[in-house]
């Protein structure tokens, strides 16, 4: 049972429990036009979530990013070592802290699409938790194969808030 609810709810801490939890009623996002999830199919997946789905620290509203840049998340949100996966105009990013430096990459892992905001953190390296497959978060090189390479995007600290373009 414990496989097929895995496969249906995807992990505690992955995208697909997120979205599950948001689902029943458990997202309380501002997306109003005053709030900095403003821009035309903006939206924010829980970031900062603990394994109980509870918010550590909600991403600041009061902070206007860069032209170009989106809010996703609160910069204490996210501790050194640690990843998560959010959703921006539709895109799926995990964004990772290396010792108080913020970096963005697909989420999708390019060697078989899995979800590398929910792999794990070794250094700048973080890990796919479908085949292993490793991948520096500065500049989503592969070091398992080098013909490979994960999209990355520009972060921006914006007072307490973590910008990304896309």
């Amino acid at each position: 049972m414990g496989l097929v609810k895995t496969l249906l709810f995807g992990r505690d801490n992955g995208i697909r429990a997120k979205i599950w939890r948001m689902a029943a009623g458990g997202g309380d996002t501002d997306t109003s036009p005053n709030s900095s999830y403003s821009a035309p199919g903006a939206s924010v997946v829980t970031a900062g979530v603990t394994a109980g789905g509870a918010n550590k620290l909600e991403p600041p509203k009061d902070v206007t990013p860069p032209d170009g840049y989106e809010v996703v998340l609160h910069k204490d949100a996210l501790s050194p070592g640690e990843v998560t996966e959010v959703i921006i105009g539709g895109t799926a990013i995990a964004i990772a802290n290396v010792d108080g430096s913020f970096f963005a990459l697909s989420n999708a892992c390019p060697h078989a699409g899995g979800p590398l905001g929910e792999g794990t953190m070794e250094g700048g390296l973080l890990r796919c938790p479908y085949h292993g497959w490793t991948f520096d978060v500065a500049d989503g090189a592969c070091r398992t194969n080098p013909d490979v390479k994960a999209t990355t995007f520009d972060v921006h600290i914006e007072r307490d808030a973590v910008c990304v373009r896309l």
